[in-house]
């Protein structure tokens, strides 16, 4: 309801059990009590090596055992444990086990890049990490090996494969009591995202934040038992091991997670599996639709997909309906706030859907405030801040942010307005961040690594829009060198140095950069040029 008739302040009454505390491990207990052998988790058309399901039952045994290892190998309540790999099935039984044991999950993305790895790891102060046995083409392990005295607080290493085979080997006896003595309000994870001054920020969320983010999530979508929902979103984002884990397994959905997204494989789970629901971003769409098999495929089970991460332009939302015969849903949320803050629903008028990111979840209070921190009136551009079950205890590595105000209030530096029914749309962003494909980018940080080229004087990098992304990473660069290297010599520079999606798909070179009297770049210039030159060729 609005708390006031005219301002941008809304608060969305809590409904029976949304704001009931439960720990992760405690979710998928009673999970396997209430739903036992119904299929909870699916690897289906995934090619010869991730092909499994387990039933709701199945896992929580799995876990239980995987817990009592983990606890019987060396490690204590409040440990953190990484985790490093794509979507693979151990991901999902990691994610319960390492939160039965009272350890810390900490999520690293597949693709960092050994400095990457470092500071994730540093950071986190990571005494063991999980991981796949091969990733872009090279062997985990050794990889690690070579970073392991940049870690130092690391002191266990495990693969998916043989490493939790050994644990299980270990036949640890399982004491419920322990493993249930987890605290809902204790930090269940820690996932890195992107932060203004260039240097990842580490969000911890409870075990309360992520289970009921994902379960009201997951309800407002109109999912719940019986459905069959694909997640397209990766484990390490929010979207995976919050809203996709934990919005299922507390709603009695079965998930099919994608290992790595190829639209004809997504085609053919959604297909072959009977799925009802797709989670995924707006390029995700896009592929599946341009797939020279999409017309073939009977999709006649898909009735809902819920796309975020990245704006959904309205036409894109009227094609995939028509395609997929079924309704698009946008949301909209951050990790701070465990990936849910909004949500359309399935009765909203397709000028809701197209033009707004939807209305708060159940429990969760949003306001829109100007510059000085005063809310707006109705229909009035500001910062959106949030309320709610999903909030964040905090950065690990930032004990003074101000991220949460004195009043508990989030800040998520993106600029909204609010209508007079609660509705957000988002309009801007206040923080120098570029989201590509659901992927937070620190430009700070692309300039920063961009600054080691011995030819790259200056760099200012920026995003443009683009209807696959939503947004690509651009770079302005000045260079002093007569015969500097050219933008694709920097780009392969950039390739055996940092993740793939930071490296500017766009290099332009420039004399000068445009900037204020007081010396501060004018990126909105930069990024005019460029999107004008490439408009016209």
């Amino acid at each position: 309801m609005n708390t006031h008739p005219t301002k941008s302040i809304w608060t969305a009454t809590p409904e029976d059990g949304d704001l009931e505390k439960i720990s992760v491990g405690q979710a998928i207990v009673k999970a396997a009590e209430r739903f036992g052998n119904q299929e909870y988790v699916v690897y289906a058309c995934q090619g010869d090596t991730e092909n499994a399901r387990w039933t709701f039952s199945e896992l929580n045994a799995l876990s239980d055992r995987l817990a009592a290892a983990l606890i019987q190998s060396g490690y204590a309540p409040g440990d953190k444990v990484a985790v490093w790999g794509a979507n693979h099935r151990q991901w999902i039984l990691l994610e319960y086990a390492i939160a039965k044991a009272g350890l810390i999950l900490v999520a690293l993305n597949p693709l960092y890049k050994s400095r990457e790895l470092i500071y994730a790891l540093d950071t986190a102060q990571a005494k063991g990490i999980f991981h796949a046995d091969i990733i872009r083409g090279e062997r985990v392990a050794a990889l690690i090996d070579d970073i392991a005295a940049d870690a130092p607080s690391l002191k266990f290493k495990h693969s998916f494969t043989e490493g939790i085979e050994d644990l299980f080997n270990l036949n640890a006896p399982v004491d419920q009591g322990l493993l249930n003595n987890v605290s809902a309000d204790s930090v269940q994870m820690i996932q890195y995202t992107s932060g203004t001054t260039g240097l990842p920020k580490a969000p911890q969320l409870s075990h309360r934040s992520v289970t009921t983010s994902g379960r009201n999530g997951f309800r407002a979508c109109g999912f719940g038992e019986g459905d069959r929902v694909c997640l397209g979103f990766p484990l390490f984002h929010i979207g995976g091991s919050g809203f996709g884990v934990l919005g299922s397994v507390m709603t009695g959905a079965t998930l099919l997670p994608l290992v790595v997204f190829n639209a004809r494989r997504t085609l053919d789970v959604l297909e072959r599996e009977r799925c009802t629901g797709f989670v995924g971003v707006p390029s995700m769409l896009i592929a599946m639709l341009e797939d020279e098999t999409f017309t073939s495929r009977d999709l006649s089970a898909l009735r809902f997909i819920n796309v975020g991460g990245a704006p959904v332009p309205t036409e894109l939302v009227i094609k995939c309906e028509t395609a997929f015969q079924a309704e698009i849903a946008n949301g909209y949320g951050q990790t701070e706030c465990s990936g849910s803050m909004t949500c359309i629903r399935s009765k909203d008028s397709t000028e809701k859907k197209s033009s707004t990111c939807g209305k708060a979840l159940p429990g969760v209070s949003l306001k829109v405030i100007d510059d000085e921190g005063s809310v707006v009136e109705l229909g009035r551009q500001g910062e959106l801040c949030y309320q709610g079950p999903g909030k964040m205890l905090g950065y690990l590595n930032l004990e003074d942010d101000k991220t949460i105000d004195d009043e508990g209030w989030l800040h998520t530096g993106d600029l909204a307005t609010m209508d007079a029914e609660g509705y957000i749309t988002l309009v801007g962003r206040l923080k120098d961040i570029i989201i590509r494909g659901g992927e937070n980018i620190s430009p700070t940080e692309i300039e920063n690594f961009l600054l080691k080229h011995p030819d790259v004087d200056e760099a200012s990098v920026f995003g443009i829009p683009d209807q696959k992304y939503g947004e690509i990473v651009c770079a302005a660069i000045r260079s002093r060198a007569k015969n500097h290297a050219s933008a694709d010599e920097i780009k392969a520079w950039c390739m055996d140095n940092i993740s793939l999606w930071k490296i500017p798909e766009h290099i332009n070179f420039v004399n000068e950069f445009p900037a204020t009297p007081s010396g501060k770049i004018k990126k909105f210039v930069l990024r005019d040029q460029l999107i004008t030159s490439l408009n016209n060729p």
